[in-house]
C-alpha cells in the first residue's frame, strides 16, 4: 500500500517536530494509523497468499489433466491397433471353424467382462493369449484414466470456483481499504492544517517579539529512484518459480481492483505497448536506470510504443486481460540490464 506508506511517512515527519511545535496526541494518532495499516496489509497479504495457493493448485491439476489426455490418446491408439489385430485373428479363427473364442473376448464391453472372459484363454494359443492380455491392460488403464479424469475435472472446477470467490473477496477488501485510505488522508490533511495554523501563529508571534520561530518545516526527504507500479491498494506474495499452466512463474502478481492506476516504476521509454493472447494488454518499459520492466494483463494501455514517461506517470489500468480472467492484477517482471527476468519481489516489496 504505497500511498498509505507515503502518507504515514509524511505524518511521521510531522510528529518529529519539537514538542512545543506540535500536539502531543499526534504520536497516539501515528500509532493508531500504524496499527490500522498493519492490520489492513496483513489481511491483503493473507488474501494474496490464498489466491497464489489456489492458482498453483489449479495449475498442477490442469497439468495432470493434460498428462491424462496425452496418455489416453496414446492408449487409445494402442488399443485400436491391438483390437484390429485381434479382429484379424478372429477372422482367421472363424474361417477355420473356431472363431467363437475370439468373438467372445472381443464382445466384452468392460474390463470386468474382459477379466471374466480370460477364463477362455486357457483354450487359446500362447500368441493369442499374449495379444489379448496387451489389449486388456490397455483397456484397463483407459478405464482408470477415464475415472481419474472425472475426478480431476471436478477438483479443477472446485478450485477455480474457490479462486473466483477469493478474488472477489480480495477486490471487495481492496475497495474498503481504499475507503479507509481516504480516512487516513483526511486525518493527515487535518494534521497539516493544524501545522499551518501553528506556523502562522508562530510567525505572528515572532513579528511581534522579534524572536525567530523554531523551524516548523519537516525535513526534505527523497522518495527514492523507484515508484510502486500500482498506485493504489495492492497485495502480493513472492510467487517466483511457482507452477503455472505449462511453465513456472517468472514475475510477481500485483493484485489490485479493476481500473487502479498502473504507473511507471522509473522514468524511461515505452518500447512496446500492445496485446498478446496470454499476456493481454502489455507494456514493456526501458528504464533510464538501464533495466527493463514488463507489465501484463492491463485493462487498458494509456501509452504507445516510443512514449517517454516520467517515474510515477500513469501508463495503464489494472485488469485481467489475456489468461488472467477473473483475477485483476499486474503481472510484473524485472529484467536487469534488459536481460533475463529475475525475481522482482524484493524490488516491489521495498517500494509498495
Amino acid at each position: 500500500m504505497v500511498f498509505l506508506s507515503a502518507a504515514l511517512a509524511a505524518f511521521s515527519l510531522a510528529t518529529a517536530l519539537p514538542v512545543a511545535a506540535r500536539e502531543i496526541p499526534a504520536a497516539d494518532s501515528l500509532e493508531r494509523l500504524e496499527r490500522r495499516m498493519s492490520n489492513l496489509q496483513g489481511e491483503l497479504d493473507e488474501a494474496a497468499a490464498t489466491i497464489d495457493r489456489l492458482q498453483t493448485k489449479a495449475a498442477v491439476v490442469r497439468s495432470r489433466i493434460s498428462a491424462i489426455r496425452r496418455r489416453r490418446a496414446v492408449l487409445q491408439r494402442r488399443s485400436s491397433r491391438l483390437r484390429a489385430r485381434l479382429e484379424a485373428r478372429a477372422d482367421e479363427l472363424y474361417r477355420s471353424g473356431s472363431g467363437e473364442l475370439m468373438e467372445a473376448l472381443l464382445s466384452s464391453q468392460s474390463f470386468r467382462e474382459l477379466t471374466e472372459a480370460t477364463e477362455l484363454l486357457a483354450h487359446a494359443s500362447a500368441d493369442d493369449n499374449a495379444l489379448f492380455m496387451k489389449y486388456a491392460r490397455a483397456r484397463a488403464e483407459l478405464d482408470g484414466l477415464a475415472e481419474e479424469l472425472i475426478t480431476r475435472r471436478r477438483e479443477l472446477n472446485e478450485t477455480t470456483g474457490n479462486l473466483r470467490e477469493a478474488a472477489e473477496r480480495l477486490r471487495k477488501r481492496l475497495r474498503s481499504v481504499a475507503a479507509e485510505a481516504e480516512d487516513v488522508r483526511a486525518e493527515l490533511a487535518a494534521q497539516r492544517a493544524r501545522l499551518r495554523a501553528r506556523r502562522r501563529r508562530a510567525a505572528e508571534t515572532a513579528a511581534a517579539t522579534g524572536v525567530p520561530p523554531a523551524s516548523l518545516q519537516p525535513p526534505e526527504t527523497s522518495s527514492g529512484p523507484l515508484t510502486c507500479p500500482v498506485a493504489g491498494p495492492v497485495s502480493f506474495v513472492d510467487s517466483w518459480g511457482d507452477p503455472r499452466d505449462g511453465h513456472v512463474h517468472v514475475g510477481v502478481d500485483l493484485l489490485a481492483d479493476y481500473g487502479t492506476p498502473v504507473v511507471a516504476i522509473v522514468s524511461g521509454t515505452v518500447t512496446y505497448a500492445g496485446y498478446d493472447g496470454s499476456g493481454g494488454y502489455m507494456i514493456f518499459l526501458s528504464g533510464e536506470d538501464g533495466n527493463d520492466y514488463w507489465y501484463m494483463h492491463n485493462q487498458a494501455n494509456l501509452v504507445t510504443s516510443g512514449k517517454v514517461v516520467d517515474r510515477g506517470e500513469q501508463i495503464a489500468t489494472v485488469g485481467d486481460t489475456g489468461n488472467a480472467v477473473g483475477i485483476p492484477h499486474v503481472h510484473f517482471e524485472y529484467h536487469p540490464g534488459g536481460g533475463a527476468p529475475v525475481n522482482p519481489y524484493p524490488v516491489v516489496a521495498g517500494i509498495c
